[in-house]
């Protein structure tokens, strides 16, 4: 039995979506996309751009029975980095709705950083879904390369407010068996609307680094030296294909 994708929707990496839930293609769409633009592409509480404006362009495909597929490349710009590169993201899963109405998941994601390869790495997970909350948990055996093995479990909701006005919120923690100043929490609450295929996004990003983390590890980390928590707003503007 195919789920429909809005309840697979939420819980896809966050990277991979513009706007959760609110812009979810038709159950009977089966090839997706988007081209937009984002202030800062934060990864997991984390700049992969530099805090600089980066460009993104995702694709996703719904199957029949279930399976799933989709990827997006974004222009960032890692530490060390002179000039901005592409960052590709690959991921692959299987969903099924269960008969309280919930939907199950469980795939792998790829991360590649062709131009910095010793970022690359790869992780499964596993998630469930209802109609207004998700939940997913993740696992990498390297994360970014660190060797570093590591657990990201996150939860996700939102609520309509308005015909085209959806509000939302995110929080995550990465949890690392191997190194203790990799721990951090990060939440982001925020509006989406769409209008004719066109889709924007506000929200207030919120990163807690251990005390001590220092940004070069990270590229632009939004941290404090104090350990505190940083934030900051990032827009994001998309045209749904």
């Amino acid at each position: 039995m195919r789920v429909s994708t809005r309840y697979r929707q939420p819980l896809r990496t966050l990277a991979l979506s513009v706007l959760p839930w609110l812009l979810s293609p038709a159950a009977q769409a089966q090839l997706s996309g988007s081209a937009g633009l984002l202030s800062n592409y934060l990864y997991r509480g984390i700049s992969l751009s530099d805090a600089k404006p980066a460009a993104r362009l995702a694709l996703n495909y719904d199957g029949t029975a279930g399976w799933y597929a989709g990827g997006q490349v974004v222009t960032g710009q890692l530490v060390g980095e002179p000039h901005r590169s592409a960052q590709w993201t690959g991921y692959a899963g299987y969903a099924q709705r269960l008969p309280s109405g919930l939907s199950w998941e469980t795939g792998v994601s790829a991360y590649a950083f062709p131009h910095n390869s010793n970022w690359s790495f790869r992780e499964v997970y596993v998630g469930l879904a209802g109609s207004k909350l998700s939940g997913r948990l993740h696992y990498s055996p390297d994360y970014l390369g660190f060797g570093e093995r590591t657990l990201y479990g996150e939860l996700n909701g939102g609520s309509m407010l308005a015909p085209r006005v959806q509000a939302f919120w995110h929080g995550g923690y990465l949890y690392s068996r191997d190194n203790a100043l990799s721990r951090r929490a990060e939440a982001r609450i925020g509006l989406a609307t769409a209008h004719q295929g066109w889709q924007a996004q506000v929200s207030l990003e919120v990163t807690r680094l251990r005390s001590g983390t220092t940004s070069g590890r990270y590229g632009a980390a939004t941290t404090a030296a104090d350990g505190g928590w940083p934030h900051q707003f990032v827009v994001t503007v998309a045209r749904a294909f």
